[in-house]
């Protein structure tokens, strides 16, 4: 797991939410008391978040629905956080 900026957290989300590669990202807060995990499939998103609001919903990667749900659920996990703890996992690899 490594530590990276808010901002560079937020384009690799955009970018998932593009890419067509099967892909898991777990952001976790300095604390580590609340994350926020994505995991995005062929056609479908997993979204679940750990902290405020703990849930765990699938949205289609077709509309806009997705990108709405990260982002907000995005400003609500880490609404004063500079720095994001990171661990991604693409497809056909281990955790990094």
């Amino acid at each position: 797991m490594r530590e990276i900026p808010i901002k560079q957290a937020k384009a690799i989300l955009k970018r998932t939410l593009k890419g067509t590669t099967n892909q898991r990202i777990y952001l976790l807060t300095k604390k580590k008391d609340r994350s926020l995990t994505v995991e995005a499939g062929d056609e479908t998103l997993i979204l679940i978040e750990r902290g405020y609001v703990d849930a765990k919903q699938t949205y289609c990667l077709a509309g806009g629905k997705a990108k709405h749900a990260v982002t907000s659920a995005f400003k609500r996990e880490f609404p004063r956080s500079h720095q994001v703890y990171l661990s991604q996992t693409k497809e056909n690899e281990d955790a990094s």
